[in-house]
């Protein structure tokens, strides 16, 4: 009797936080950066996600090509970044922020989605892949390539409002998060690196290698990193 009365409580506290993570979404998508003025904000949610950082490799030399054609940079960056956004967005993810060349983006972070972890690495393929494809189209015309790499975590994670009443935007904050981030930086051109919870989740489809990287900066743990080479024949579907 108690055990199906608790299953009850955990169905309806489910129930409650997913209906508090909606809203959440929604009034930020609503009211914008001033929505932390109001006192009716929803309280943060925990909740699991997979979380994707990606980031253009040199892109610091790329701009010094532009210097004295900065609009040509956005344009390119923005094919880019076409590539990166329609992927995601194939794949059900969510993009949170830009991070300079880069993005955020979460998997499973305003919804129910219990195949979150696929969903992310098949938008990490996706995304690798299209930018590929990009660079057979333009790079000629170019005169460069532009290179990819993709950090991927997933764990508990905490979204809720940060920022002040004058500015706020939509946080999602956790171990994972800064696990993807660190991660992208490691990443090679069309690489995609993944904690161990990742690579168990699509170990059966896809072949990757355990790299000799056990550590991230800023964080005192260590992890065991996966290293899938799209580009290298080593990350290709099995």
């Amino acid at each position: 009797m108690s055990t199906h009365r608790d299953a009850e409580q955990g169905s309806l506290f489910f129930a409650d936080e997913l209906a508090r993570l909606i809203e959440l979404r929604q009034t930020y998508e609503d009211r914008g950066p001033s929505v932390l003025a109001r006192p009716d904000i929803p309280n943060p949610v925990v909740w699991n996600a997979s979380i994707m950082f990606t980031d253009l490799r040199g892109f610091t030399g790329l701009t010094e090509r532009f210097v004295n054609d900065p609009t040509g940079l956005v344009s390119v960056l923005n094919a880019h970044l076409k590539c990166v956004l329609r992927s995601i967005a194939i794949c059900g993810g969510v993009v949170e922020k830009f991070v300079g060349d880069g993005v955020m983006a979460t998997f499973g972070a305003s919804d129910v989605m219990p195949d979150h972890v696929d969903r992310a690495m098949a938008a990490a393929i996706g995304l690798v892949g299209a930018n590929e494809a990009l660079n057979r189209r333009c790079a000629s015309d170019w005169g460069f390539r532009l290179e990819v790499g993709v950090g991927v975590a997933s764990g508990p994670v905490v979204i809720g409002g940060v920022g002040s009443a004058d500015r706020s935007e939509l946080g999602v904050l956790g171990d994972a998060v800064n696990v993807a981030a660190r991660l992208v930086t490691h990443a090679g051109p069309g690489e995609v690196l993944m904690t161990g919870v990742v690579y168990r989740a699509v170990a059966e489809m896809l072949q990757s290698e355990l790299t000799n990287q056990s550590a991230v900066r800023g964080r005192s743990g260590r992890l065991e990193i996966y290293r899938m080479s799209l580009l290298g024949g080593r990350g290709d579907l099995a």
